[in-house]
């Protein structure tokens, strides 16, 4: 099952051309089983890949990767549901819909696998992931045991979690608890103007705007949103607010979130080009790259955040891995 020097070309959605020194597959407990003894064996080290839609290689990967397309399980119970990592997320969304089951609709569109979902705590127009996740069931890629996480234990936070901490940790199920009724969630501001009266509907709202917006990474190479949004405190942004009366900022628990899109925007860098890579005119926080090397988005995305950080002294965060 292990194979070796493996083009990831098709496994990134930035299509960079980096081999890997040994590659395998995971759909069940057994080839799961044969990444961990091969790693422990020959004490190497490994990256755990979903579709490869929130990645950046920067070189060729001396270790294992190990691929999950693990899709044993997807069963109801009541409004709870369990799903297994290897399922494409948007998929899982749309079933999870037909089921009269509710609460992430908001979140359709999103690029990857459903194990992903977690790692990222991925969000859109007001909802997260982890408002719905119950637990996870992982393999310990160290240990070669199975755990189950309570979504405490998983240390949610702004796009982070405990598993970008502990990369050891295979996620093979995501056990959701979902609404039975559907409350449409159109706190956010395209999403205003409309009643929704089905969580269909409020789908294919959120698809299109999406698709108005966000650039299809299948035709123009990207990672989707390539900084987070920063997180400053209330002294700061009354010093922005200073000079930027118009700045685009949200409320984030007790620190405020500005818009890292309208941070690049006022450095007049939307649509900028650098070598191979250019920064989207749909929206500024999408990269494009049409370079087989990872040297154009990696030279852009430097450019971008020097020139934030030198107007605002705002230091931008990736938010794909940079591996």
């Amino acid at each position: 099952m292990i194979v070796t020097n493996k083009d990831l070309s098709e496994f990134n959605s930035l299509q960079i051309a980096v081999n890997a020194k040994y590659y395998i597959e995971c759909k069940t407990d057994s080839d799961i089983e044969e990444a961990f003894q091969f790693t422990k064996k020959n004490k190497i080290k490994f990256l755990i890949l979903g579709e490869g839609t929130n990645v950046v290689f920067t070189k060729p990967y001396d270790g294992l990767i190990i691929k999950n397309s693990f899709k044993k399980e997807k069963k109801i119970n009541k409004n709870k549901v369990k799903v297994s990592s290897g399922y494409n997320w948007d998929r899982f969304v749309r079933f999870c819909i037909k089921n009269s089951l509710y609460g992430l609709e908001n979140l359709s569109g999103i690029p990857g696998t459903v194990g992903a979902g977690p790692i990222q705590n991925i969000g859109a127009y007001g909802e997260e992931i982890s408002d719905y996740i119950e637990h996870i069931e992982v393999f310990n890629l160290k240990t070669g045991n199975v755990e189950i996480l309570n979504n405490m234990n998983c240390n949610f936070d702004y796009r982070d979690s405990l598993f970008k901490k502990y990369k050891h940790l295979f996620i093979k199920n995501v056990f959701f608890k979902l609404k039975e009724k559907f409350i449409a969630n159109n706190s956010y501001q395209d999403l205003q103007d409309y009643r929704f009266k089905k969580a269909s509907e409020l789908r294919q709202r959120v698809l299109r705007i999406r698709n108005q917006k966000l650039e299809n990474y299948l035709t123009k190479p990207n990672v989707g949103s390539f900084f987070k949004n920063p997180l400053i405190n209330k002294k700061d942004l009354k010093k922005l607010l200073s000079e930027e009366a118009d700045l685009k900022f949200y409320k984030h628990d007790a620190l405020i979130k500005v818009s890292a899109a309208w941070l690049i925007e006022r450095c007049n860098l939307k649509g900028m080009q650098f070598n191979k890579a250019r920064v989207s005119k749909k929206h500024s926080l999408v990269f494009i790259n049409e370079d087989k090397s990872p040297n154009s988005i990696l030279k852009l995305k430097n450019k971008v955040k020097t020139a934030v950080s030198k107007k605002y002294n705002i230091r931008l965060e990736e938010e794909p891995t940079i591996i």
